[in-house]
């Protein structure tokens, strides 16, 4: 018991020191000055936000070759490589649900697992920001990456129908608001379960055609 305790008081400090260090770290958002495409995402991952404690650049390496989810999951998304980012930092303003990082909890045996941001998280960080956010004069497209994302526009029935069913439907939305086309996404990352399904991968090569279609 004394050492379970022991290594429980080592845990938590650890977890302060962690949230110390990244409270220090500046939210990661990328906005161009005349972005075709609004992205919202979750929240930036835990390693995308400790790059940017060594980063100058202006978004904290956010959107460049440090970000290895941009590089090799998102990027191809769009049709886009390592070679072509300019064509995704020119067009694209990339904006989370919670812009900081929502920590995480550890399991039993002591595993790190990050989780979802909470409705307060979200609200606080996106939801004073999105009725600004879509009022943008060069806006055409909203790009809506996985569950929480997508949560922000009732009017997708997600909380009914759930997420795969409503992406599944390949409906691009023009009516929720004026001169805007808004479509939800499954989540890039290549650990993501839906790729499991061989559905869910036809349907996720016809949301990449349009990606590529309107980013050019």
């Amino acid at each position: 018991m004394v050492a379970l305790s022991i290594d429980m008081q080592m845990m938590n400090t650890k977890k302060k020191n962690l949230k110390k260090k990244i409270s220090s770290i500046k939210p990661l958002v990328y906005a161009p000055n005349k972005p075709k495409i609004l992205l919202i995402s979750q929240a930036p991952s835990l390693q995308a936000w400790l790059n940017c404690l060594n980063n100058k650049s202006e978004d904290g390496g956010f959107v460049s070759e440090d970000n290895v989810f941009l590089i090799n999951d998102l990027l191809p998304a769009f049709g886009l490589t390592k070679d072509t980012l300019n064509i995704f930092k020119k067009n694209i303003f990339w904006i989370h649900s919670c812009n900081c990082y929502p920590f995480f909890k550890r399991n039993t045996k002591g595993t790190r697992r990050d989780y979802h941001p909470n409705k307060t998280q979200v609200n606080n960080c996106l939801g004073k920001w999105i009725d600004k956010l879509e009022k943008i004069p060069s806006l055409k497209y909203i790009i809506l990456m996985g569950k929480v994302a997508t949560y922000r526009f009732p009017q997708l029935n997600v909380s009914s129908e759930g997420l795969i069913k409503v992406v599944r439907k390949f409906e691009i939305r023009k009516d929720i608001i004026e001169g805007i086309e808004i479509l939800p996404i499954y989540h890039q990352s290549k650990k993501s379960r839906v790729f499991n399904n061989e559905k869910d991968k036809k349907i996720n090569e016809k949301l990449k055609k349009y990606l590529k279609e309107i980013i050019s």
